[in-house]
């Protein structure tokens, strides 16, 4: 860590200069001694709080130690925190974890420069104690670099397309899920309660795509296991996110302290679960292995990767990064990708229906002038209020707050600054997404911002909630028609209604998630020839 190594070098200079004092000095130990305090104090402090910022963007004032965590201490919004923070800086700044320098880009032409221009110097990933122990190392897809990274992405994209995605054998396997949902919740309807808990039953319709895809495996609504795992990855995205994480980044000795580290094994016990399931699975597919397999179309991730390996060796090629610790890895990585944003972006869009009703009735409208009892990918162009209700959901969602943290490949200078290697660096889209200079009254749910006059969707470029450059969301395509076929064939078939006492607070996570709350589900009585039977 280069603070922690100048402040080394600081006492030990410093160290040199008291001893050289004591030997010329004519005064008195004490005064010397205060005089050398006096010098450490002031030497770190010109250090902490001048120099070491010289070479990055400017940004708010850190405290010694500590950076600018303090200004997260009881903040209520920690958007418009960084919204101040660009007015007062600029397009880019830096903020200090602690000793640690974290540069925000956000403003989208030096997003583009950075992140597209130059995206082999700004594409690399953080690694430290805490990523590197959760995936045992540099494995999985989301915190690797290099050429293991381009080799297993490309197998990843290259697979996810064979079973559909981008595809319309991917439209097939989201409507299977969503009429399962829909049949679901009819039923609720029919209790004598009709509040229910919905987060749970749309995180099976969405993790038995992902898990079709990647295992071949699908849950019940009403599957126990099923609820258990997602409710382990939010869980993992609300535990690693705890300030005490920091420390043990900073000090990994301190995942060893009794007390101090209830957090750490607290994760590390998520951990050991996730990866049960995975093995399990694994194990699954080894047991099943058939030798007519290698002539035949994979079934799924799985049995995908065992046969690129086993050609690999039959054929006498290199195997490159493939192995068995990097397949549990990977499945890690895309069963909580695949699930934990769409999930997230779900809960808030029928909140957001239930607090908007104006919305709700017109969405529904739109709808209804279908005609159809399924909503299908081949309607979009003729619901374009439904598509802006959607990117809105999005923009006012903003679930990831802080982007997955990029480093700096190499040195670089650029724009009068002289980033070094290992530097922490991302494109800061939450903040372009609620930017007042690009959407009006951005605090406020207002779909028709994404209109244009003759009730198109209108394209905003600063609209970017899948990332952007080589970063970009492995899964775009994939999330994009889950949110657009769960969204409108559920809004089409149900209402949904929340008490006044519900509200939109934010839940911070590695994915900010609302408040669990309970939504009260009627069943629309549409005879799909757009006469409402109610």
């Amino acid at each position: 860590m280069p603070s922690l190594k100048y402040a080394i070098l600081i006492s030990i200079a410093t160290s040199l200069l008291y001893f050289r004092i004591m030997k010329m000095a004519m005064v008195d130990s004490y005064t010397t001694t205060y005089i050398y305090f006096f010098l450490c104090i002031f030497i770190y402090a010109f250090y902490e709080l001048d120099y070491k910022r010289r070479r990055l963007p400017n940004g708010p004032m850190p405290w010694m130690v500590a950076g600018n965590m303090p200004s997260f201490i009881n903040v209520k919004n920690v958007d418009d925190l960084f919204q101040s923070w660009k007015r007062q800086y600029g397009g880019i700044f830096t903020v200090w974890i602690g000793p640690i320098p974290l540069v925000m880009v956000s403003d989208l032409p030096t997003i583009k420069k950075y992140f597209i221009q130059h995206a082999d110097a700004f594409s690399n990933r953080w690694r430290n104690f805490v990523t590197d122990s959760i995936m045992e190392g540099s494995n999985g897809i989301v915190q690797i670099d290099g050429d293991k990274w381009r080799e297993q992405r490309r197998f990843a994209l290259h697979t996810l397309r064979d079973f559909g995605v981008g595809r319309p054998l991917m439209e097939q396997m989201i409507t299977l899920e969503v009429t399962t949902l829909m049949n679901h919740m009819e039923k609720s309807c029919g209790l004598s309660s009709a509040e229910v808990h919905l987060c749970p039953s749309i995180a099976v319709c969405v993790g038995n795509i992902i898990n079709n895809m990647l295992f071949g495996l699908r849950f019940n609504q009403d599957n126990s296991y099923m609820h258990r795992l997602h409710n382990l990855l939010d869980d993992q995205s609300h535990t690693v996110m705890q300030p005490i994480m920091g420390a043990y980044i900073a000090f990994p000795v301190s995942t060893r302290i009794p007390l101090v580290n209830g957090q750490w094994n607290h994760l590390m016990g998520i951990k050991k679960e996730l990866l049960e399931f995975l093995e399990g699975q694994i194990q699954n597919h080894r047991e099943t292995w058939r030798e007519e397999m290698m002539e035949q179309e994979p079934e799924d991730l799985t049995y995908a990767y065992m046969i690129e390996v086993e050609k690999r060796k039959r054929n006498g090629e290199d195997v490159g990064f493939f192995d068995d610790q990097q397949l549990k890895m990977l499945l890690l990585d895309l069963f909580f990708a695949g699930m934990e944003t769409t999930v997230t972006t779900l809960k808030w869009a029928f909140l957001l229906m239930a607090k908007n009703e104006s919305v709700q009735r017109k969405v529904q409208a739109e709808l209804d002038s279908i005609g159809q009892p399924m909503i299908e990918i081949q309607h979009r162009t003729r619901l374009p209020y439904v598509q802006a209700t959607i990117n809105e959901i999005q923009r006012i969602a903003n679930i990831l707050p802080i982007n997955l943290l990029r480093t700096v490949a190499e040195d670089i200078d650029i724009d009068g600054y002289q980033f070094k290697k290992g530097d922490l660096i991302i494109p800061q889209i939450s903040i372009l997404m609620n930017d007042p200079e690009i959407f009006e009254n951005p605090g406020e749910f207002h779909p028709e911002r994404f209109l244009d006059d003759n009730l198109n969707v209108k394209k905003i470029d600063e609209f970017l909630p899948f990332s952007i450059g080589r970063r970009q969301c492995l899964g775009e395509s994939l999330a994009r028609a889950e949110l657009y076929l769960v969204f409108a064939n559920l809004m089409q078939n149900f209402n949904f209604e929340v008490g006044e006492e519900v509200t939109t607070e934010r839940v911070l996570g590695l994915t900010v998630s609302p408040v669990e709350y309970s939504c009260k589900i009627t069943r629309r009585g549409l005879d799909h020839n757009q006469n409402c039977v109610k």
